[in-house]
């Protein structure tokens, strides 16, 4: 993912480090993550299939990709979260925004990636952290719209979002390169949330339904 040039990021100055969930934490990277990480889903296969790298072959990757989110939060290009259950002592998967460069000016425009570990997928973990996410993320003064890109074969991902309130504006024809579907570029949704049009709050009353959670 591309991380933006010096002084374009700073909108969403006031993001958060870690964000509290019911039953969740959300918290930047740290240094003992990277072994957790590499052994829950960082090299399986499964949860990369509609993510735009491949799965990590050793556990310095991993440590490699960790240290470079804990970069981006210092130079605000990137928000990376660590996903942790309530009692869980290592996180089970990553919720990252990425601001969209807009020719020079603070980006107002983010974008939403997200990845969950197998044996967590299906207990609507993935959807309190996203619907805390974009909660927070819609707060700051400087942002106006979240969106996500989502491989039209991942219907598990669709649901999700579909289901926190985002809209579905369209397709992308041969928009993203998925290496793990296809060496082609692929079809995706675009799905978004707007500063005062996604439902936050009708969003927490919806029953949840979260079964074939997956990753994006």
């Amino acid at each position: 993912m591309p991380a933006l040039a010096g002084g374009r990021a700073d909108a969403a100055q006031a993001m958060d480090r870690t964000l509290n969930g019911p039953r969740l934490l959300l918290r930047a990277p740290r240094p003992g993550d990277a072994e957790p990480a590499f052994d829950r889903w960082a090299q399986d296969p499964a949860v990369h299939r509609h993510l735009g790298w491949r799965p990590h072959h050793s556990l310095a990757q991993t440590h490699q990709q960790l240290d470079w989110d804990s970069a981006r939060w210092l130079k605000r290009s990137a928000f990376t979260w660590m996903l942790l259950p309530a009692g869980e002592p290592a996180p089970v998967g990553m919720v990252q925004l990425l601001p969209q460069s807009q020719g020079g000016a603070p980006p107002h425009h983010l974008r939403l990636g997200y990845l969950l570990a197998r044996p967590w997928q299906g207990k609507g973990l993935m959807r309190e952290a996203v619907q805390r996410v974009l909660s927070h993320a819609l707060a700051q003064p400087e942002v106006w719209r979240v969106d996500a890109l989502v491989d039209v074969d991942n219907a598990a991902s669709l649901r999700l979002l579909l289901a926190l309130g985002l809209v579905q504006e369209g397709r992308l024809g041969r928009h993203s390169l998925h290496p793990n579907v296809s060496g082609q570029p692929r079809d995706v949704w675009l799905l978004a949330a707007l500063r005062g049009a996604w439902p936050a709050a009708s969003v927490q009353a919806v029953k949840s339904n979260s079964s074939g959670e997956d990753c994006r």
